[in-house]
């Protein structure tokens, strides 16, 4: 359940975050209320963990106000769903496998493409690949 969940909403959330540049925000808090929802039931990560993924959002909402919205706050909320359906260690490894992808295409457009290092990437979909990476990593390991 938390896989087809989490697909949906980058899915969806990436189509809007490419094409407009926004994330739908009652989309997401029904996907958080989903994945919450899904956590209580299956108990597969703890209280204190879901609670942990949540606030992991929340930092990287902060660092949103404080960078003026270089990492935006739509990102923010995403990241903060992800944590209640994923838990605080495999959120931070998501945040982190999703940064270094968003790093690899912004270097490559702007040697590639000639765009300027304010060029804006949209988050969203790295978030998409990162946690198909941490799917086949976890599959890979037998944890899955």
């Amino acid at each position: 359940m938390e896989t087809v969940g989490l697909m949906c909403l980058y899915a969806i959330t990436s189509y809007e975050d490419i094409k407009t540049r926004t994330i739908p925000v009652e989309g997401a808090i029904v996907f958080g209320v989903i994945g919450l929802l899904i956590n209580l039931f299956t108990r597969q990560y703890s209280i204190k963990s879901l609670v942990g993924g949540l606030l992991v959002g929340g930092i990287v909402y902060i660092f949103s106000v404080l960078s003026k919205e270089k990492i935006g706050k739509g990102d923010a909320l995403i990241i903060a769903v992800t944590g209640l359906y994923i838990g605080f260690v495999n959120t931070i490894i998501l945040l982190w496998l999703s940064s270094i992808l968003a790093l690899i295409a912004g270097v490559v457009f702007v040697k590639k493409r000639k765009y300027g290092f304010d060029y804006e990437l949209p988050f969203v979909p790295f978030l998409l690949v990162g946690y198909e990476i941490l799917l086949m990593i976890k599959t890979i390991r037998g944890v899955l």
